[in-house]
């Protein structure tokens, strides 16, 4: 067989069908009738705002862990956890017996010394008076033996007499300041027992909520074992990571909206802290952002920031004109002919009513806003059908 020639016979006729088969679909599209009642909207690129999101979790700008400084049975645990309480208000207590006992002891030596000072204080008077005496009769007699009026013998005396009254008043002295030092010693043991039995008692440091209990009653206490958990009511951050190309766009003090899962609504916070050091392994940085307040926070829930990063260009379509189709997305396309074709599309963030197309769109291509109900893949509708 001559395929050669085989070939110059099926080539024009493969044309002619093509060509044939053209015109046929491009009539039957042209025939379809139009859809009435479709709006459609050319896609354009749009100058919107640029933020990156950051997400984190909320915690309480001030958390206590509540600790004994002292050894002992702990004999009343007055919260549970999830309980408000106020400041001050007492929420463990430990036995004090022993450290009762310790303070009277302390209080009954401090009195002792006391009395004993006191005592030292009036001998050291009396014993300056009998200086003061004596040192008069010296100063006569020595003139008076300096003029021959008395014996010598007579005058010694009388000077052996100053001597003793002279270490008397050092004797009183040194017995006064024993005695004051004795007191003092007395009066810093009776404060140092009085502030071991203030530890007994441990209280709230602020109206708070106890959002942890490690110990019940008849347990022992241990400095250093946490026995509560106490966080400040009503103050919360949210503390998200920021990578480090980003951290340039993130001031202290800016305000930053928020939005938190269990609220109904979003929240304006404030950057109050910007972590120096970045995390080693995540190379992200901590941001902490001081949030208004709100009855319904609590610490451990999920938060998410926007940080603003000026403007950018991007394609922007009516977010009425996207169609869920499952787990798919996608517009209706209407072609300069009115011809319609469903398009998958990536969509990104929404601002102000329309939805930021990642791919799928081109601009200035149209998508029908309105009357997608009328319509399926390949209806055909006025070409002239514009917003």
């Amino acid at each position: 067989m001559n395929y050669k020639g085989l070939l110059w016979i099926l080539v024009p006729a493969l044309s002619l069908w093509a060509c044939s088969k053209e015109k046929t679909l491009t009539h039957d599209a042209g025939d379809r009738p139009a859809v009435s009642g479709v709006e459609v909207y050319p896609v354009q690129r749009q100058a919107v705002p640029d933020y990156f999101e950051a997400v984190g979790t909320v915690r309480s700008r001030q958390i206590s862990v509540l600790a004994s400084k002292l050894v002992g049975r702990i004999v009343a645990v007055a919260a549970q956890e999830g309980d408000r309480v106020k400041r001050g208000q007492i929420l463990v207590v430990i036995d004090d017996r022993d450290l009762r006992a310790e303070l009277q002891a302390a209080q009954a030596g401090a009195e002792e010394a006391g009395a004993s000072a006191v005592a030292a204080q009036a001998a050291l008077a009396s014993a300056q008076e009998q200086k003061n005496l004596a040192a008069i009769t010296y100063k006569r007699y020595e003139k008076l033996v300096a003029d021959e009026f008395i014996a010598a013998q007579e005058f010694d005396e009388i000077k052996a007499k100053y001597k003793v009254a002279l270490a008397e008043v050092r004797r009183s002295e040194e017995l006064l300041r024993a005695g004051e030092a004795k007191r003092k010693q007395m009066d810093a043991r009776v404060v140092y027992a009085r502030t071991l039995l203030g530890y007994t008692v441990i209280a709230s440091p602020y109206d708070g909520i106890v959002t942890s209990k490690n110990t019940e009653v008849g347990s022992q206490a241990a400095p250093g074992v946490p026995l509560m958990t106490v966080e400040q009511a009503g103050l919360y951050r949210l503390e998200v990571q920021v990578g480090e190309s980003s951290l340039a766009h993130v001031k202290r003090g800016m305000a930053v909206p928020v939005a938190i899962d269990s609220l109904d609504g979003p929240l304006t916070g404030k950057v109050g802290e910007i972590v120096p050091a970045a995390d080693p392994q995540s190379r992200t940085f901590t941001v902490k952002i001081d949030l208004p307040a709100h009855p319904q926070l609590r610490s451990g829930v999920y938060g998410k920031a926007s940080f603003s990063r000026g403007e950018t260009q991007t394609l922007l379509a009516p977010i009425q004109a996207v169609i869920e189709r499952g787990q798919l997305t996608g517009v209706f396309v209407a072609d300069k002919d009115g011809l319609i074709q469903f398009r998958l599309i990536k969509a990104g963030k929404r601002h102000d009513g329309q939805l930021e197309i990642l791919s799928g769109l081109n601009a200035g291509e149209r998508v029908v806003v309105k009357g997608a109900e009328r319509i399926a893949e390949g209806s055909r509708i006025d070409p002239s059908a514009e917003p």
